[in-house]
C-alpha cells in the first residue's frame, strides 16, 4: 500500500473538537489520529462518490483494516 502525506489548515476548533472524539473512543494512541482521519474520509466517500469503484475500494480497504 502507498502512503501519502496531506497537509491542509483547518479550523482550530473543529480539529480539536475531533481529537476529543478520538480520545473518548480510541484513547488517542499512537496511529488512532490517522486511523480516525481515514475512517471519517472513507465515511465521506461512501455518503457522496457516485463512482461504484470509489466505493468499492473503500468497503475492501475496510475489510483489509479489520482483518490485520
Amino acid at each position: 500500500m502507498v502512503m501519502t502525506q496531506i497537509n491542509a489548515k483547518i479550523d482550530e476548533q473543529l480539529l480539536k473538537e475531533f481529537r476529543g472524539i478520538i480520545y473518548i473512543r480510541k484513547g488517542l494512541r499512537k496511529g488512532d489520529f490517522k486511523e480516525s482521519l481515514e475512517e471519517a474520509m472513507g465515511e465521506y466517500i461512501l455518503k457522496y462518490s457516485k463512482s461504484k469503484s470509489a466505493k468499492h475500494f473503500v468497503k475492501h480497504y475496510k475489510e483489509m483494516k479489520v482483518s490485520s
